[in-house]
């Protein structure tokens, strides 16, 4: 029965996520997009290197938002994917699906004008969820060791 409860917890965390993230994606863009022509950056870490060469004219909060903001988009699937679907426990089939899915937001993205295509956007983003993916990894390894020797 607990188990029954913690994976519809789980359902649930991941359904609002997936809410979240179309609301901050999609719907927050629908009215303040407004691009003359489509925007795109191909060369890894020059979006990143930007902020920090000229930082001084950017806000804090928009450096925040963008580089951490980044970072952290896709962290909860480094949670829930590994405890949710046992084949996302493999580094390589996690890694697999981050990125495809990240890059067919940033595609998305580009081809409904809803954003800009951004590598270091597909960056950031992995490497957030590869971060909270190792933990989660740690946390899980932890968890099932401890469970074989009760």
């Amino acid at each position: 029965m607990l188990n029954k409860i913690v994976r519809l917890f789980l359902w649930l965390l991941f359904f609002i996520y997936g809410l979240v993230l179309i609301k901050y994606l999609v719907l927050d863009r629908l009215f303040y997009m407004q691009f003359a022509g489509r925007m795109y950056n191909l060369y890894p870490f020059r979006t990143i290197s930007t902020y920090f060469i000229d930082r001084e004219h950017y806000n804090l909060d928009i450096l925040i938002k963008n580089l951490l903001g980044n970072v952290v988009m896709l962290a909860p699937l480094g949670f829930l994917m590994p405890v949710m679907f046992k084949i996302y426990r493999r580094t390589f089939h996690f890694f697999t699906f981050i990125f495809i899915l990240n890059l067919s937001i940033e595609i998305l993205q580009i081809a409904l004008k809803l954003g800009s295509f951004d590598v270091d956007d597909l960056i950031l983003n992995c490497t957030g969820a590869m971060m909270a993916y190792g933990l989660t990894r740690l946390l899980l390894t932890a968890f099932i060791k401890k469970e074989r020797e009760v």
